[in-house]
């Protein structure tokens, strides 16, 4: 059986590219919470250290950072929850190097949990992730300390190529 069908392919992607500079987004952190992580992460074992930094403040520090849009407790791709995971322990090999997790999507508390804020009965993206113009989750970026992307993951790499770009810009 033959199936024919027609896709538009764009000459690029808009998503933050490798060279790029990385857009300063003020991100949540605890100092904006009261130190209570569970306002900002739906993370069920979160790394306090993730949500310290803001990817503003990372950049205007210019220290090397990564950034990984990940959620797992609404993630569309169930890769969030694995991504961030993995990313725990390269994160501990490389203290140099500032992580920084943002929930890609728009949260709300209701009574005492995080839910995700809904539009026309869709995950509503964070003003970060519009700013990274990114169209699922999740994404990791590596950035230098100018503030460029070296590295850039959609949904799925190896331990060894995020273990890697971290190296490369401590």
């Amino acid at each position: 059986e033959t199936i024919r069908m027609t896709m538009d392919v764009q000459p690029a992607s808009d998503v933050v590219s490798v060279g790029d500079k990385a857009p300063a987004s003020k991100t949540p952190t605890l100092d904006q919470v009261g130190g209570d992580v569970a306002k900002i992460s739906t993370d069920p074992e979160p790394v306090p250290a993730f949500y310290e930094t803001s990817i503003a403040q990372a950049v205007a520090a210019k220290e090397p950072f990564v950034v990984a849009f990940a959620t797992p407790k609404f993630c569309v791709t169930q890769q969030c929850g694995p991504t961030l995971d993995r990313l725990k322990p390269i994160a501990a090999r490389h203290p140099k190097v500032t992580v920084i997790n943002v929930e890609p999507y728009l949260l709300e508390d209701v009574d005492g949990q995080l839910q995700p804020v809904l539009t026309n009965g869709n995950l509503t993206p964070a003003q970060s992730t519009n700013e990274w113009h990114l169209p699922t989750e999740p994404w990791v970026f590596v950035v230098d300390r100018e503030g460029v992307v070296t590295h850039s993951f959609m949904l799925i790499f190896s331990d060894e190529e995020l273990d890697k770009a971290m190296a490369d810009v401590e």
